[in-house]
């Protein structure tokens, strides 16, 4: 378990380490956590379940990892190609062979220590990087900056914690991977998974953490052939939305803190209420009376 990080009377602290060291400090909240706030309650936050380990989670890391961190890629991923040595022990059910489980045992001996990528997830996260950069502005966006830096800052008496994932003298570069790239299909995303709280938290603390004012911009890639990709600036009205939902989820947070109550859905109902909270149906299933 790791130790509660401590800003120890400064303001700020600006450090190089892991992503895990990174979620691990739970005593700063992040824009997932105030995400969750807005969405759910500030019971979910303080109640939520261990992260599991999931395909999806291991292959989004390993394509940030080669994007923003490529001389990292090989000390951390190695890809378990088992082509030839399928087709030279041969049979029916070759990876149920006692040579074959010997074979993958010394792989993964010989690279203890990384995470192991099928050969299908290694080939597509090639042509994905492969794809990304031959844009020649996205390109230049990845140069001349430093990636997966972790801000911890007392702001406004709250400690938060942000990681730009590339960090730029004038702007935030933020890398997502997407269904959709399109300027609609994007925009639908952003909306359903908070880019735009995220986006306006980011620019804010880091704006108060360096007393530099950023520009934040997104480079969405699709996940399936041929990889498509854009690069997208906020508008004014995205960050006024995502700075008021950031705003509000901190302070039903700041309160819960205050107080040591962590409500729930009750929060809905009014006070005279008890908790009662009272059900209609969307707007969407009324029909009308024929």
């Amino acid at each position: 378990m790791q130790d509660s990080l401590q800003l120890a009377g400064t303001a700020c602290l600006i450090q190089k380490d892991s992503n895990a060291y990174y979620h691990a400090q739970t005593n700063f909240i992040g824009s997932s956590g105030l995400k969750l706030i807005n969405k759910k309650s500030v019971f979910h936050y303080f109640n939520q379940p261990p992260q599991k380990q999931s395909s999806t989670l291991v292959f989004g890391s390993a394509y940030h990892t080669l994007v923003l961190e490529p001389e990292q890629f090989e000390k951390e991923y190695y890809c378990l190609n088992d082509c030839e040595k399928v087709a030279e022990i041969g049979g029916a059910n070759p990876r149920a062979t006692k040579l074959y489980k010997e074979w993958r045992a010394e792989q993964e001996a010989l690279n203890e220590g990384k995470i192991c990528l099928s050969l299908d997830d290694y080939q597509k996260l090639m042509d994905m990087h492969k794809a990304l950069f031959s844009n020649a502005s996205i390109k230049q966006l990845f140069s001349k900056g430093t990636a997966e830096v972790s801000h911890y800052v007392d702001y406004a008496g709250v400690n938060v914690k942000v990681r730009p994932d590339y960090l730029k003298s004038k702007a935030i570069v933020d890398l997502k991977t997407c269904e959709d790239a399109s300027p609609e299909g994007f925009s639908r995303a952003a909306a359903n998974y908070g880019y735009h709280l995220q986006a306006a938290l980011y620019c804010d603390v880091l704006e108060h953490a360096t007393q530099e004012e950023r520009l934040f911009v997104f480079v969405a890639q699709e996940k399936e052939y041929p990889y498509a990709a854009a690069i997208y600036k906020p508008t004014e009205g995205f960050m006024a939305q995502g700075r008021y939902e950031y705003q509000l989820a901190l302070d039903k947070y700041t309160q819960a803190l205050n107080s040591g109550l962590h409500h729930g859905y009750e929060m809905y109902a009014p006070e005279e209420a008890q908790g009662v909270i009272e059900l209609d149906l969307p707007a969407y299933a009324y029909k009308e009376k024929l």
